[in-house]
């Protein structure tokens, strides 16, 4: 009687896990083929079931460069700023030390109004050691940003001053606010680009 009803569960049982497996096998081919994140022609294929007709199936291209690129490219040309052909290094500077990127850019437009007024050929946008008489030169930007961005992390962020009102006090001792809230003004730019940035 036991082995019946062992066989009498076992058999349904057995079926029904072979069913399941089958299943999820195909289920599983079929996932495949709609991963496509991550692959070299960065193409996502939604509705990938059309393609007998193409029956509403649309295509869409991820961005070739990295969005917070254009948005500093966008930020520099509202305001004229050569900095603009640098907007790339100063991302990949701001992802190497793990800074915000928008920091850079908001000084370099309180200190110099986005390198329109530095020392000429220093390269320096960022006040980076200009104190009266003394004045620090860099090869190009991509060194002086460089330079910067590894500051800013060694000397501020690593010592707890994480944002531009904590900055001020070592930055520009002799500000009394005015420098904090204007590099705070510049970074209120730059997310607004963000965001006009997601929505177009």
């Amino acid at each position: 009687m036991k082995l019946f009803v062992l066989l009498l569960f076992w058999f349904p049982a057995t079926v029904m896990i072979l069913f399941l497996s089958v299943t999820t096998l195909l289920k599983f081919d079929s996932y495949k083929k709609f991963q496509t994140l991550g692959i070299s022609d960065r193409t996502i294929n939604l509705f990938n079931f059309y393609d007998t007709n193409n029956f509403n199936q649309n295509e869409f291209k991820l961005p070739d460069t990295d969005a917070r690129v254009t948005v500093l490219k966008k930020f520099f040309a509202t305001y004229r700023s050569p900095l603009i052909d640098v907007a790339e290094e100063i991302v990949y500077q701001s992802d190497l030390y793990g800074i915000d990127y928008a920091l850079i850019p908001a000084i370099g437009m309180q200190e110099s109004q986005g390198c329109k007024v530095i020392p000429p050929g220093s390269y320096n946008c960022w006040g980076f050691g200009i104190y009266g008489q003394k004045k620090i030169y860099f090869n190009s930007y991509e060194q002086a940003i460089s330079a910067v961005a590894k500051t800013i992390k060694e000397a501020y962020i690593k010592r707890g001053l994480t944002n531009p009102t904590l900055l001020e006090d070592r930055w520009t001792p002799s500000s009394v606010g005015n420098w904090s809230y204007s590099v705070n003004f510049f970074i209120g730019k730059i997310r607004e680009l963000e965001k006009n940035n997601l929505n177009s």
